[in-house]
C-alpha cells in the first residue's frame, strides 16, 4: 500500500479518473470540526489519547531546528485535543532503543522507497541501532511475518535495552501477524509503532483490488513475487476478520501515528486513489482514512499533515512530478521520526 508500481498507476488512470469525474463526497468538514474516531471490532481495547505530549515533544523539536518554525500546520488539530500545558522539557534520548523498520507494500521495487533517509544519519550519530527489515513487496503478510522473526531473533538487545518494531503502511500488518505467528518472540517485543498503518485496510484496496490480481504474475525487475499476496491483505474485510480473532499481547505498548492530508497537498499522482476516497471521507492521506489507521489500544500520538508517501517516503523530492503536490508542502519526515523515538525512550524509560 505503501507505493503504486508506474505501471499500477497507469492501469489504474482512466478508470479511476472517471469514476472521479462524477462523484461527488457525501461529507465535507475538517478535522477540527470533528474529534477523533476509531473503527474497531468489538471486544478490542480503545485507543487512548496522547496528543499533548506528543506534540509538545514535536513542537519543541521544531523550535530547536528553526525558531521560526509552525508545527501547528504540521500536526493536524482534531476536536477535543487536550490543550498543551507550559513548555515541558524534551525527554533525553536513550540510544540503548534497537529499532527495526518494517516498510510497506512494493517498498523492495523501488530503490527510491527507502524508509526515512534523512532521519537515520542522525539517529545512528546519537547511538541508536536502526535497521530495516528486507520484507518481501508483493507478498502477503503471512509470508512475511518470517523475516520480521528472523530479524527480531537476530538483533542484539542489551539487558537494559528495549526493541521497538515500527511498521509503515502495510508494514504494521505484518509486525501484527509475525505476533501471532511467532508468540516465543514477541516478548523481546517492547513496543510496537504504526505510522499511517494500514490497521482496518483501506476502501481503496477493497475497490481496485482487481486490477492488481490481473498483474499480479508480471514479470517486475527487481520485484520477486512472492506469494503475490500484497492487495489481497489491505482490503477491510480481511484485516476487520484478522483483528476480531486475534488479540494483541498484553507486554507490548503500542503506538499509533496517522496522516491527513488535503488534496491540493497530496501527491499527483496520489489523486487516482485519493478522489474515491474523498467520496467515503475528506480526511484521508491519499490511500487510508484517518480512523482507520489506529492499532487497537494504542496510545494515539498525532495526525501529521501529509500525504501517504510523503510521512516516511522520499518521492516527493525524487519524483517530483508524480509525487510532488499542487502547494508545494513538504513535511519534515526526519523531524517526526525523532519525536517518535523521543517519545518511546521517554514511554520506555518510565515503564520499565
Amino acid at each position: 500500500m505503501s507505493l503504486l508500481s508506474l505501471s499500477f498507476v497507469a492501469a489504474l488512470a482512466g478508470l479511476m479518473l472517471g469514476l472521479a469525474s462524477c462523484a461527488s463526497p457525501l461529507l465535507e468538514y475538517r478535522a477540527s470540526d470533528v474529534p477523533p474516531l476509531q473503527l474497531a471490532v468489538v471486544g478490542q481495547p480503545s485507543v487512548h489519547d496522547g496528543r499533548a505530549r506528543f506534540r509538545t515533544i514535536f513542537c519543541g523539536l521544531a523550535r530547536e531546528r528553526s525558531p521560526e518554525a509552525d508545527c501547528e500546520k504540521l500536526l493536524a488539530h482534531f476536536a477535543n485535543e487536550p490543550g498543551v500545558t507550559g513548555d515541558a522539557p524534551l525527554p533525553q534520548h536513550d540510544p540503548r532503543l534497537r529499532i527495526l523498520l518494517v516498510p510497506g507494500g512494493f517498498a523492495e521495487c523501488f530503490k527510491d522507497a527507502e524508509l526515512f533517509p534523512e532521519a537515520l544519519p542522525r539517529l545512528h550519530a546519537l547511538g541508536y541501532s536502526v535497521d530495516t527489515v528486507p520484507i518481501s513487496g508483493r507478498s502477503s503478510s503471512a509470508f512475511n511475518a518470517w523475516r520480521i522473526a528472523v530479524a527480531v531473533a537476530h538483533t542484539p538487545v542489551p539487558p537494559d535495552g528495549r526493541l521497538v518494531l515500527m511498521g509503515y503502511s502495510k508494514g504494521i500488518v505484518d509486525i501484527l501477524e509475525f505476533l501471532s505467528q511467532y508468540p516465543s518472540l514477541a516478548p523481546r517485543v517492547h513496543a510496537v509503532v504504526s505510522i499511517a498503518g494500514s490497521v482496518n485496510g483501506s476502501p481503496a484496496a477493497n475497490r481496485y483490488t482487481f486490477v492488481y490480481q490481473a498483474m499480479k504474475d508480471w514479470p517486475i525487475k527487481g520485484c520477486p513475487p512472492g506469494d503475490r499476496g500484497v492487495a489481497v491483505d489491505l482490503q477491510r474485510e480481511p484485516r476487520m476478520r484478522w483483528l476480531a480473532r486475534h488479540r494483541l499481547p498484553e507486554n507490548i505498548r503500542y503506538f499509533s501515528i496517522a496522516s491527513i492530508a488535503p488534496d491540493e497537498e497530496s501527491a499527483r499522482a496520489m489523486g487516482l486513489m485519493k478522489a474515491p476516497l474523498n467520496y467515503v471521507d475528506p480526511l484521508n492521506d491519499g490511500q487510508l482514512l484517518f480512523y482507520d489507521q489506529l492499532l487497537p489500544g494504542s496510545e494515539l500520538l498525532g495526525y501529521v499533515r501529509a500525504d501517504h508517501w510523503a510521512v516516511a517516503l522520499p518521492l516527493q523530492d525524487r519524483w517530483p512530478v508524480l509525487a510532488g503536490n499542487p502547494a508545494g508542502a513538504h513535511f519534515p519526515r526526519d523531524l517526526m521520526l525523532e519525536a517518535i523515538v523521543l517519545r518511546m525512550a521517554e514511554d520506555l524509560r518510565d515503564g520499565s
